[in-house]
């Protein structure tokens, strides 16, 4: 048998690297989609869950921090000290609730938002004061409506994170319920409505994040707008 030469064997192994490689990269169709963003970014690192965690956090100066702690340092133990609360929602503010920058943006339902008064900016600027400010209130879960069969007005859009509508009045008075704040409190997770009940009176102590708006209904297909304290729940007490 003819021996191969030296030559020949290098050319013979060229060719060998060469149709190999051809066959790896055809391995991969042309048809594939290209890797996009999402698949080399790590998991629940989206803008939403950004936005969610710092909508939830608490600010940095009480975290971590011993809640008698927090209670010594409790500065509003009255609802009817802050000011701009339980006011009339103006323009400026409810564009970062519910539409376009502008005077006239289309509010929730339609219709055009009223131009915000110099009222309603005093108030909007006197509620911002009171921010990162620790409070405690005692009150009940205010109902979804202003009936005594309403159900109360609990959200829990993630779980184990609940959005409560509480109500102030230090009378206890729902129908309907003037001196609101908004809760955002952290419990046991698929408990829902069954956290509290209606005869539920409570005292949560917790840190004011700002304001939050709400649309009422006021009859005759009319609406208003107001403005409340956000509250982070920081602890929370049945008290009956």
């Amino acid at each position: 048998m003819k021996k191969l030469s030296i030559t020949s064997i290098i050319r013979l192994v060229l060719l060998s690297f060469i149709i190999s490689l051809f066959f790896a990269c055809s391995s991969t169709s042309s048809m594939d989609k290209p890797a996009s963003l999402k698949d080399f970014m790590p998991e629940g690192n989206s803008k939403a869950s950004d936005a969610t965690v710092k909508y939830w956090a608490i600010p940095a100066q009480y975290k971590d921090v011993p809640i008698e702690q927090i209670k010594s340092q409790i500065e509003i133990t009255d609802y009817m000290v802050m000011k701009g609360a339980a006011t009339d929602a103006g323009t400026e503010a409810m564009t970062r609730h519910f539409g376009k920058e502008g005077a006239k943006s289309v509010a929730p339902g339609g219709g055009a938002m009223p131009d915000e008064t110099p009222k309603n900016k005093r108030d909007r600027e006197a509620l911002a004061q009171y921010t990162d400010k620790l409070i405690t209130l005692e009150g009940v879960v205010a109902l979804f409506g202003t009936q005594k069969t309403s159900p109360v007005d609990i959200k829990e859009r993630i779980p184990g994170k609940y959005e409560i509508w509480f109500c102030a009045d230090k009378n206890q008075e729902r129908k309907p319920c003037r001196y609101r704040a908004f809760l955002l409190y952290e419990g046991p997770e698929g408990k829902g409505k069954e956290i509290f009940t209606k005869e539920n009176v409570i005292r949560i102590w917790g840190v004011i994040l700002g304001e939050e708006i709400i649309r009422l209904h006021v009859g005759m297909g009319g609406f208003n707008y107001k403005r409340y304290p956000r509250i982070r729940v920081l602890d929370l007490e049945v008290i009956s």
